[in-house]
């Protein structure tokens, strides 16, 4: 039937009258006993970091805080004195928290517009990441003897663990639609994840390859992998970091051995078993790819290069393929037998101190940080290996990464770490030494010879002992 001209004027009136929709969200509370000297934050955006909103904690414990520009139910990071938990609000939520701080986890509640679906992250977090042990459903675990069966069968427990209490929960409480789906998704992915780290761990624990049958990675034909393109929205910054961190596990599919062939036809067979998996022509492919060779070129820089003519042929995003060849460059200028990058470093007794000074000495380089609970681990072997070169042409030096100063000299003055064959040395912000020297882990340990040139970026830990030893006097008898 056609409107007459009143009845369709009065309807576009009405339409232009109603209230738009919401974009907005907010967020209030009480946290008891909470300390003082902090602020409330809420991070969401680019994997929790993009945008962020504060809020003031009254005396009592009290807060309220607006989240703007949502445009669908979003994951947001909510942290309070070095605590934090995950939530997802939604346009027009309006939730209260609730918490005990000494108990965090274990009395985290909600209320109000949004709560059926914040009380449900706050109680998986508390039954499958954060509760004690008698409460807490356990996570797969490697260890140097776990069989791929093992790990297959600790992976599918957790995961119907996490599949029942979702299905539980939502016949008690209503859960939007997409929200469910979105949650079994995230049970799913992160099942794939232990199994496809598995081969990576096995190897370092056992320091073997692990016997994995021809049919270890069918549990993928369980996943979606052709429907993954919409969660890489915002070239994946603002997707689904499940399924980035899945893709980058997806790594141990392509090179279960953990290194790369410098064969060029190699290239040609991992693109071809990662099309199969994901699609000839999809984002997710090029993500894939991308983030398997830029994660490759610190220790397989060869194997990057074989491979990069197959990479520009089959890629589709041209910002990748920029990406990559800078990533390139920066790792060719680090290259094994170049000059090491310079640098110029205030030393932990308010002396500048640069590389060129140490020319005629081994230099055995360590960047490390007071945060690093595996730098911390090799302190003690480190001043032994020190004590051992005595006297002897090698400088130990120390670059501390993330640090701030006073913190660092209260950790090299508890720690014993200073010595008279070592230089402690602090990058600051403005100035990130690792950066240059392509650093993306910690600790990392470099050789540098008394010409100043790379001898190697992989160089033995300390507590590698006769290893790290025969090296250092290996170069000393050049």
């Amino acid at each position: 039937m056609l409107l007459s001209l009143p009845v369709l004027a009065a309807s576009t009136a009405l339409r232009l009258l109603a209230p738009a929709p919401p974009t907005t969200a907010i967020l209030s509370g009480h946290l008891d006993h909470a300390p003082a000297g902090d602020s409330v934050r809420l991070q969401y955006g680019h994997h929790y970091g993009h945008q962020q909103v504060r809020a003031a904690l009254s005396p009592t414990g009290d807060f309220t805080v607006t989240v703007p520009d949502l445009k669908g139910g979003t994951p947001i990071l909510f942290a309070y004195g070095g605590q934090h938990t995950s939530l997802c609000l939604s346009p027009g939520d309006q939730v209260r928290l609730a918490l005990d701080f000494p108990k965090f986890d274990e009395t985290l509640k909600y209320t109000g517009r949004g709560a059926d679906v914040n009380n449900y992250l706050a109680q998986s977090l508390w039954k499958f990441e954060y509760g004690p042990w008698d409460v807490k459903v356990p996570h797969p675990l490697t260890t140097a003897t776990t069989t791929p069966a093992q790990i297959r069968q600790q992976a599918d427990a957790f995961r119907q663990a996490r599949r029942n209490f979702l299905v539980t929960y939502a016949k008690a409480h209503p859960l939007p639609a997409d929200f469910q789906r979105n949650s079994a998704l995230d049970i799913d992915l992160n099942w794939a994840i232990a199994l496809l780290e598995y081969p990576g761990t096995y190897r370092y624990l056992a320091k073997q390859e692990p016997a994995l049958p021809a049919t270890y990675f069918d549990f993928l034909r369980e996943l979606p992998l052709k429907q993954f393109d919409p969660y890489l929205k915002d070239r994946g910054i603002d997707g689904n970091t499940a399924v980035m961190r899945m893709l980058n596990a997806y790594s141990n599919r392509l090179v279960p051995s953990g290194k790369l062939s410098t064969d060029p036809a190699t290239a040609g067979r991992l693109y071809a078993q990662a099309s199969a998996d994901f699609g000839p022509s999809s984002a997710t492919l090029d993500r894939t790819m991308f983030q398997l060779y830029s994660w490759k070129l610190g220790d397989n820089l060869d194997g990057v290069l074989a491979a990069y003519p197959t990479f520009r042929t089959h890629n589709h995003d041209s910002t990748y393929a920029r990406d990559l060849r800078t990533l390139i460059g920066r790792q060719l200028a680090v290259k094994v037998g170049l000059p090491a990058p310079a640098f110029t470093l205030v030393n932990s007794e308010g002396k500048s101190v640069s590389l060129s000074d140490l020319r005629g000495k081994v230099v055995y380089l360590d960047f490390w940080g007071t945060w690093c609970g595996p730098c911390m681990r090799e302190m003690p072997a480190s001043n032994e290996l020190k004590k051992t070169f005595e006297g002897r042409d090698v400088a130990f030096v120390y670059i501390s990464v993330g640090d701030k100063a006073d913190k660092w000299q209260q950790v090299l003055a508890a720690e014993h770490l200073t010595g008279p064959n070592s230089v402690h040395l602090r990058s600051p912000e403005n100035d990130n030494v690792a950066t240059r020297y392509q650093v993306s882990s910690f600790p990392t340990y470099w050789l540098i010879g008394r010409d100043g040139r790379i001898i190697t970026r992989t160089a033995p830990r300390p507590s590698a002992g006769e290893a790290t030893v025969a090296a250092l006097n290996a170069e000393l008898a050049k």
